[in-house]
């Protein structure tokens, strides 16, 4: 068989991404080959291009990406509810299925996980083998790189689903990259009034791209405190900012709730007295579940989560341009297609 094209972070230090040509994959006995429709690029994507310490859990060399859909190719040789053609979604955490934190169903934090385009071979590539535990088929009429954009969303719904809003809560969203977008819309989806907070940096392309997701961005030149007539309900850090973390200290409501998303990039230090002291639950949130990855994929089928105003299409050849333009905020979620 022809090879195939893939983008490879080559080496553990800044930069070293590289397109390569490869044999093309071959599916273990429970695993199907993929042909990729679309890939998305991630912020965790853009640490391990900058070699971030935060990002340096991954093992190189390896194909990137961790978010993708596609259809099926070939099927291994013990899979038997799964043929070429199928058209699936794939979870990103590579679970074990046996430890005690999966046994309970909490898959996302499975203690043996790993992650593709972390350790295991990505998405970033023309196909990628994956095994059926993970596959998800997606809804009828979902376009395959629409799909692409189940594992942000799964992220997004399972941090809300932390501590669902009621109809006509005030939250406020901390950072608008795309989990933040993504975390307001199904917010707004369960009734809720949403602002969005960012910085001077998010007003040329992110906080606009808010406004025409249906939430109320924020001024980002005016302190928070300036900004809101009052405590909120519940805030969605997706930023990892302390600055941000702090903020929402001071805004949530006495007995309301603040859900962490976003990864800090650095340690972050707290004023815990104030939680204590308002009866504040802090709650952290990671990936998602099998429901959450099933219910993604039905909110981007529905269009309660418009992928087309979120992605922007880039080819495999130009995938280096893909990561330059999201590093620079240019656009909101690119999309990586062969």
């Amino acid at each position: 068989m022809a090879s195939m094209k893939a983008l490879f972070k080559a080496a553990p230090q800044p930069g070293a991404l590289e397109l390569r040509e490869i044999e093309w994959p071959s599916p273990r006995a429970d695993e199907v080959v993929i042909d990729v429709a679309g890939a998305s690029i991630c912020g965790s994507d853009l640490h391990i291009a900058e070699w971030h310490p935060m990002a340096q859990w991954t093992v190189t060399p390896v194909i990137m990406g961790h978010e993708f859909a596609g259809v099926i190719r070939e099927v291994g040789s013990a899979v038997s509810d799964y043929q070429p053609g199928d058209a699936v979604a794939v979870e990103s955490v590579i679970w074990c299925g046996t430890c005690p934190r999966c046994r309970e169903g909490k898959t996302n934090v499975c203690d043996n996980r790993r992650l593709f385009g972390l350790h295991v071979p990505g998405g970033l590539a023309q196909a990628v083998a994956a095994p059926t535990k993970l596959l998800h088929r997606l809804p009828a009429g979902l376009r395959p790189e629409h799909a692409a954009l189940a594992e942000p969303t799964t992220v997004a719904l399972h941090a809300v689903l932390l501590q669902p809003p009621q109809p006509g809560d005030v939250v406020l969203v901390t950072g608008p990259g795309p989990i933040g977008l993504l975390c307001g819309r199904i917010a707004r989806a369960f009734g809720a009034q949403v602002l969005i907070s960012g910085t001077p940096a998010d007003a040329a392309r992110r906080l606009p791209a808010a406004r025409e997701l249906g939430l109320e961005p924020l001024d980002p030149s005016r302190p928070l405190h300036e900004s809101i007539d009052g405590p909120v309900d519940l805030v969605l850090e997706s930023s990892g900012a302390g600055a941000a973390l702090t903020d929402a200290m001071q805004l949530v409501k006495r007995g309301g709730g603040i859900t962490l998303i976003g990864m800090p990039s650095r340690n972050v230090e707290l004023d815990l007295a104030v939680a204590l002291r308002g009866e504040i639950a802090l709650r952290a949130s990671y990936c998602g579940t099998w429901h959450d990855f099933e219910r993604a994929l039905r909110l981007i089928a529905d269009g309660i989560i418009p992928a087309e105003a979120i992605i922007a299409r880039y080819p495999l050849d130009r995938a280096l341009e893909a990561f330059a333009d999201a590093s620079a905020q240019r656009v909101l979620k690119p999309l990586v297609h062969p």
